[in-house]
């Protein structure tokens, strides 16, 4: 079995244009397409430039100019991340030059409203400065999200390996070779056995005849960490459309049971610890955390949810520590116990200080 949150990769399966696996954008590449997207902003900004001081010399009207120039930097500032991440599919102009993408937490598809979200929360993650915040909480978590990404649910992932379900299907059965005696997994090749069709016939799980397909593999990987979230009529489309490779690596099951059957078969065998739900404690330490950095500068408040940050970070961590095949949410966490950590030490030494003036004042 898969221990849970073993690697840094995300390993998803999505309807449409399948990827099954992930991996996650490292702050080397993220900082690189960032430089881009400064340059392309930049760029835009000098266009804006231009057409105001056009307008300017045209009708005559600095003022006016100026004005336009002003609307169409703010819109700019404040659209760009928003309105590329939207439109093209999680991608900026740097990110899909770096071949970066955001995703959801389990792999989906970016939505506006996620875009909206991780976009305005990137003011906090560029306090104080350049990215300060942002760059501790990435090196805090080890898919290197920022408080964006933890309050919208994303991720950031290298956009390459790619494989579609039809992949599957135009793919050649691999011959047979020579298996070791004792396998070790499923994946490896399996001893030859005599086929009891009888056996087969009645629904009793087969053993492989072959080794698996590596793209199969995936598949099976991903489908089995979400096979319970998935209706009915989505595990019977992604196995018909992966019929091929199934057939491939366990005729007798596809011929008895059908696809679904073949694929149920792989993913109860892969034993992989289907999906975990987040750990109420791990979101309310993230929200704490945050806002106890954004109010840091004040004590009355900044103290308290520090505070309660850092309680709910240790409950929720552990919990998750305790029962890991239930509760996921162990970045976020930690994140937000860290986030809480650091803001009561701020508002602890702006208590300080003022004390220290207060006594200095009154002497």
């Amino acid at each position: 079995m898969q221990p849970p949150d073993a690697s840094e990769d995300l390993v998803v399966s999505t309807p449409e244009r399948v990827a099954f696996q992930y991996e996650t954008a490292g702050i080397g590449s993220r900082f690189l397409a960032q430089v881009l997207d400064v340059v392309a902003i930049g760029l835009i900004q000098l266009v804006i430039t231009i057409l105001a001081a056009s307008l300017a010399g045209l009708f005559n009207a600095g003022e006016l100019a100026l004005l336009v120039e002003l609307i169409l930097t703010f819109v700019l500032l404040a659209g760009y991340f928003m309105i590329s991440e939207a439109a093209m599919n999680g991608q900026t102009v740097g990110k899909r030059a770096v071949r970066l993408r955001v995703v959801g937490d389990q792999g989906e598809p970016l939505t506006t409203g996620q875009a909206v979200t991780r976009n305005l929360v990137r003011v906090v993650d560029f306090l104080p400065v350049l990215y300060a915040v942002g760059i501790v909480v990435m090196f805090a978590n080890r898919r290197a999200k920022r408080l964006g990404d933890f309050a919208a649910g994303t991720l950031v992932v290298r956009d390459r390996e790619r494989i579609n379900l039809y992949d599957l299907g135009s793919g050649s059965a691999q011959a047979p070779v020579e298996p070791p005696p004792t396998p070790a997994s499923i994946w490896a090749p399996p001893p030859t056995v005599e086929v009891d069709q009888t056996a087969s016939a009645a629904g009793v799980p087969m053993p492989l005849d072959r080794p698996i397909d590596p793209a199969l593999r995936r598949l099976v990987v991903a489908y089995a960490a979400r096979r319970e979230g998935l209706p009915a009529f989505r595990r019977q489309a992604l196995a018909k459309s992966a019929e091929p490779a199934l057939r491939a690596a366990l005729p007798d099951v596809v011929a008895s049971g059908g696809p679904l059957a073949a694929l149920d078969l792989l993913a109860e065998r892969e034993g992989v610890s289907p999906a975990r739900a987040m750990h109420r404690h791990a979101g309310q330490a993230m929200a704490w955390g945050i806002t106890s950095l954004v109010f840091a500068w004040f004590p009355p408040i900044g103290i308290p949810t520090g505070v309660l940050a850092i309680v709910f970070g240790s409950r929720a961590r552990t919990a998750i520590r305790r029962e890991p095949e239930t509760w996921q949410g162990a970045d976020r966490a930690n994140t937000g116990r860290l986030l809480g950590i650091i803001a009561l030490a701020i508002s602890s030494l702006i208590v300080l200080l003022f004390l220290i003036g207060f006594i200095f004042r009154s002497g």
